[in-house]
Order: C-alpha cells, then sequence, then structure tokens
C-alpha cells in the first residue's frame, strides 16, 4: 500500500508528527538551516527508515552553526548495492527541502544521506569583489576541510564537509550496527571510492571539486551553478582524481544560470558523450548521454522556479499521484554505466 501524505510516526518513546510526501519530512524551504536544531531520532515510512540526526551529537565541536538534521534513509526491502550516497542541498536552502530524491536512492539500494553542511553563500556573489581567480576555489576547499584560505567565509574543521560525514558515518556505525555503515568508513576517514557524491546548484560544485581530488564511485549534479563568470567556467574546474564518464548533470533549460552551468560542464568533459537529452522526450537510458536537461513546469506553475525544480520537494513537477516526473532522470543518474 502507497503511504499516505501525512503519517503519525513513532520515533523511539515519544510520537512526532510529520509531512509527508511519500515519505518526505517537509520543512518548507523558507526554513533556514541554522533555524531549528532537533534531537536525533528514528522513525519509518514503509520500508524505509529515516535516522534524523542532529550534527551537535555527533561531534560537540559542531555547535554554533549549520545544525539542521542530516537525514538519513535506508531501505529495508532493498537489496543493497554497497554503495553510500551523500546529498549537499543548495546555498542558503535547508538540508530538508530535497528528501525525494534520497528517498529514491535508498529504494535503489543506497545507504542514503542528505548531508547539513556550510552553504551559507552563493559563490558568485561572496567571491565578486575578490580580484583573485582562484576565490571560488578557495572557498570551495574550505568548505570541505575546514582548512584556512579566505577571510570571505568563516568555516572551521569541526564545520567541515570532511568532519560532518565522518563524525556522522561514525555515529551511525555505532548506534545502528546493524545496518552495515562500517563498510563505508576506512582508517577513521570515509571510503570514497564507495560514495555517490551528488548536489544541488552550490551543493553540487561541491560534490563536482570533491570527486576532482577523490576518486568516487559517481557525481550527480542539479542545475546550473555560477561558478566563473561570462561563458567560462570556474579556474577550478577540470577532470580530476574521478573520471568524466562518472559524472551526471540534469538541469533546467530556463534556469537563469543554465549557460554558465553548461560551460562547467563542458571543462568537465560531460559533453564528450553526447548533446545533452532532454528527458521528458525521451527515456533511460538516454543515448548514454551525461547531461540532461528538462523544460517541464514546476509545480509552482511557473518558470520562476526553474531552478530548483529538478530536485527540491515543494517544486518539482509530479504526477496526481505524487509520484516525481523527473524520477526516471534521477535514477539514471545513480545507476547509468
Amino acid at each position: 500500500m502507497r503511504p499516505t501524505l501525512t503519517a503519525l510516526v513513532v520515533i523511539g518513546s515519544a510520537a512526532s508528527l510529520f509531512s509527508l510526501a511519500g515519505c518526505g519530512v517537509g520543512l518548507g524551504p523558507e526554513q533556514v538551516a541554522d533555524e531549528r536544531p532537533l534531537t536525533s531520532e528514528t522513525g519509518s515510512c514503509g520500508s524505509l527508515v529515516l535516522h534524523r540526526i542532529a550534527p551537535s551529537d555527533t561531534d560537540p565541536d559542531i555547535r554554533d552553526r549549520w545544525l539542521e538534521d542530516h537525514y538519513v534513509y535506508v531501505d529495508s526491502d532493498a537489496r543493497s548495492n554497497g554503495k553510500l550516497f551523500v546529498f549537499m542541498t543548495g546555498a542558503n536552502n535547508p538540508n530538508s527541502a530535497a528528501q525525494l530524491f534520497p528517498q529514491e536512492a535508498a529504494r535503489l539500494g543506497y545507504h542514503a544521506i542528505a548531508l547539513t553542511y556550510p552553504n551559507s553563500w552563493n559563490i558568485g556573489v561572496v567571491c565578486r569583489d575578490d580580484p583573485d581567480p582562484t576565490c571560488q576555489e578557495r572557498v570551495r576547499l574550505q568548505i570541505i576541510d575546514g582548512i584556512h584560505r579566505t577571510d570571505l567565509i568563516d568555516v572551521t574543521p569541526p564545520d567541515s564537509i570532511d568532519n560532518r560525514l565522518t563524525r556522522l558515518l561514525l555515529y551511525l556505525a555505532t548506534h545502528y550496527p546493524e545496518e552495515g555503515w562500517s563498510r563505508f568508513i576506512r582508517a577513521g576517514a570515509p571510503r570514497w571510492s564507495r560514495i555517490a557524491l551528488t548536489g544541488w546548484s552550490f551543493g553540487g560544485m561541491q560534490a563536482a571539486l570533491m570527486a576532482k581530488l577523490r576518486r568516487v564511485n559517481r557525481v550527480a549534479m542539479f542545475s546550473g551553478t555560477a561558478d566563473g563568470s561570462g561563458g567560462f567556467p570556474g579556474g577550478w574546474v577540470a577532470p580530476g582524481e574521478t573520471a568524466p564518464g562518472r559524472h551526471y548533470v540534469l538541469s533546467h533549460l530556463r534556469d537563469a544560470i543554465h549557460p554558465q552551468g553548461l560551460a562547467n560542464w563542458r571543462a568537465l568533459g560531460l559533453l564528450d558523450f553526447g548533446d545533452p537529452v532532454q528527458v521528458e522526450d525521451s527515456e533511460p537510458p538516454y543515448g548514454g548521454v551525461h547531461v540532461l536537461v528538462t523544460d517541464l513546469l514546476p509545480a509552482s506553475g511557473d518558470y520562476a522556479m526553474a531552478h530548483a525544480s529538478v530536485v527540491r520537494d515543494d517544486v518539482t513537477p509530479r504526477d496526481p499521484d505524487g509520484t516525481p516526473l523527473l524520477r526516471d532522470a534521477w535514477r539514471y543518474m545513480l545507476t547509468a554505466r
């Protein structure tokens, strides 16, 4: 039986009311990431198990900002593919705004994490007045590891993506050993070769830079990005440790920064696999291309939300039964070989 749109989920000894879209948890996009730190909890919706983990519960040095829960999914009915999925949301968006995509990853057999991380900046804005062409790279690197490279942002090692992901994996391996989280850690660090890094907008290019530095299993990026300017890619954008053939993109044709995104994806080598394919006019495997596009009307009813509509829950287009119209494209990005 399909989950209802609203469900009462019993969590530990307490009961909490969640607004579910499928199994979504539904904090609105207007909720900022620092606004509502929550106590770590566990619940379920059908075979989908959800752990909501407060970042501060994984590391006491995470205590000031970016405190919204990490959202963690496993599907007890799905055959595990032995891979970890990590999703990073867009700039200034709460972690809870895009949960349908991580849920779909869990149904495909991934151990899935929507990671709360430092995302309080627009990359085009934060570096606008810095004449150093390495500014965007330095900002993104500091978000990854917390090593000081610029005064434009304040991200320390405890708040970095690397620390937050490592601490969360250690927490999950300790508290839910039966779920198999320990397979994604080696010598106290993430096993990058088993990880699919994914993200929307700002988060997508964080994933791309991490994949340049480390060999990961795959990369899935959503929406245009502001790295670089004037149709030229960001100075750091180039293939690296993870081969171009492991990167996939989905973008909306009416996204204002879609053209800038194309410049970056070309620099990553993704257009070497063929011109972008419009998903509503095709079907998997989309000719084996690595850049997918759409012109579907966002659920908001206008194209002003085109940038968000490829993955954010409140505006992604859906069938009358609630199924995301882009679900096949999401699945392709996570399973194509």
